[in-house]
Order: structure tokens, then sequence, then C-alpha cells
């Protein structure tokens, strides 16, 4: 899976897939679910670089017994805002989304998860993080 990103928008982001071959429906249905998930989890801001104590702190990487403190008021919530349909066409799908404040560990989050989506049950030949709702984004690579 070849990762390309582009110019990049938060409030206006298009993700762009391009597959080896023409997706089955349960493919498109696990893709579906990632994207899903991956909202779900962004709009109940679980994507916040500036909150990741047990991440910063775990230097052996034993979390036993280890505390967790929630400095309520210190951290900025990193909210996505909205989410469009998925929308395939032949071998490519879009998806329109809204990252809001959430930051780019949610781009990584993401794409690790399509890593393993692409390995075990859609081959993702192309994604494309960025670009216009107008073309796609290797249309205007061809252009340029």
């Amino acid at each position: 899976m070849q990762v390309t990103l582009r110019e990049i928008n938060w409030t206006d982001l298009w993700l762009w897939f391009v597959f080896e071959e023409v997706p089955a429906e349960r493919q498109r249905l696990y893709l579906e679910q990632v994207l899903d998930a991956w909202y779900s989890l962004g709009l109940l801001g679980g994507f916040n670089a500036s909150r990741l104590p047990l991440h910063e702190s775990a230097e052996d990487l034993s979390l036993s017994y280890a505390s967790y403190e929630l400095d309520e008021e210190a951290v900025m919530p990193s909210l996505m805002h909205n989410m469009g349909d998925l929308e395939f066409e032949g071998r490519t799908a879009r998806c329109w989304f809204d990252l809001g404040t959430s930051d780019a560990l949610s781009l990584d989050v993401l794409i690790n998860a399509l890593q393993t989506l692409n390995q075990e049950y859609l081959p993702i030949e192309k994604f494309v993080v960025g670009g216009s709702e107008d073309a796609p984004p290797w249309q205007q690579e061809e252009d340029e």
C-alpha cells in the first residue's frame, strides 16, 4: 500500500483509495467499519497526542500498577466533527472528514489500521490523504 499526503485541510479532508481490484461487498463493508470506528474514536476525543500518559511513562513496557492521572483542565479537547459517506466507483473510493481539533495521531492510527486491512482483507494499492473534492489526486499528479 502506497501512502501519499497531499495538501491537508483539517476541516475539509478527503481520503482517497485505489484498490487492486473492484472490492466485493464484504470488502467494502470492512473499509466502512474501519472508517466508522476511526471516526467514532475521533468524535469522542480519542486522538489527542497531548494526552498519552501511559505511552510517555512506559519506559520498560511494564504498565502494571502505573498511576493514571487526568488533568481535565490542562488539555484542549481533540475532537473530530463530521464524516461524509464513503463513495465507491470501480476500483476507487473516497470519503470526506472534518477532523476538527484532532491531531496527526489520528492519521497514524488510521494508516496502521489500513495497513492490516490491506494485508488481510482488502488489497489497497494507494491511499491518499488530502487533495480536493473535484479530482482524484492521481489525476492531479498526471496533470502536473
